[in-house]
């Protein structure tokens, strides 16, 4: 059973046949089971709703590509303090969140998680990187060291979240800078491990050199 609650996007509700959402590689993590979390759904459609809401406002063109490229929404459980979201090469259009009382952080997760799903869906054409899986690296956005790939996908995923924070900030929303030096920062780092180590393929070579030109773009926010 689903609930549309965005045009083609739809919350699942009852069940979802993904058999790898129970594997998790995320030491926080004990994988992406179907969980409400103990909320309505009115609650759910509501906290969706005000994240997409935000990155309508600041971030339009990738809010048309949702439409497009995000079909299934799976809910996985209800915290205040922090949030949890995953998703799948094996199940593009489909992202797992759990429900966060601030549209902010839904938002983000929207994003960061319909990111992952486009390089999964450029995944599908070929290799990007040569090295993806060896050696391990240290990663901005997670306790455990990373293989490359997993390098790649966080800077992939929070270089979009950091453009919508910059449009937030330029609109008057001054709350967002410490985040968005945050989130600068981290790119930054990924980014540049990206650069130090890399061995892209010819599908990977002109994503790495755009996100080594977004990364700049938001330098003054990492130096400030």
């Amino acid at each position: 059973m689903y609930e549309s609650f965005a045009g083609p996007i739809a919350l699942a509700l009852r069940r979802d046949n993904n058999p790898l959402a129970e594997l998790e590689a995320h030491p926080d993590k004990s994988g992406s089971g179907l969980d409400l979390g103990g909320q309505p759904v009115a609650a759910w459609l509501a906290g969706l709703r005000a994240g997409l809401g935000l990155v309508e406002a600041h971030l339009p063109g990738l809010r048309a590509e949702l439409d497009v490229g995000l079909a299934l929404v799976v809910p996985v459980g209800h915290d205040r303090e922090r949030h949890l979201s995953a998703s799948y090469q094996e199940a593009i259009g489909t992202v797992y969140l759990s429900l966060h009382p601030s549209a902010l952080t839904l938002a983000e997760a929207l994003i960061h998680e319909f990111s992952h799903n486009k390089l999964h869906a450029l995944l599908e054409q070929g290799p990007i990187l040569e090295n993806a899986w060896s050696p391990l690296y240290a990663s901005p956005v997670r306790p455990d060291p990373r293989p490359l790939h997993g390098v790649l996908l966080a800077a992939h995923a929070f270089l979009p979240v950091a453009a919508m924070l910059e449009s937030m900030l330029s609109s008057g929303t001054s709350e967002v800078e410490g985040r968005l030096r945050q989130v600068a920062r981290g790119n930054h780092e990924a980014v540049e491990t990206l650069r130090q180590h890399a061995r892209t393929t010819a599908l990977g070579a002109p994503l790495l050199a755009e996100l080594m030109r977004l990364d700049d773009r938001f330098r003054r926010f990492r130096e400030g």
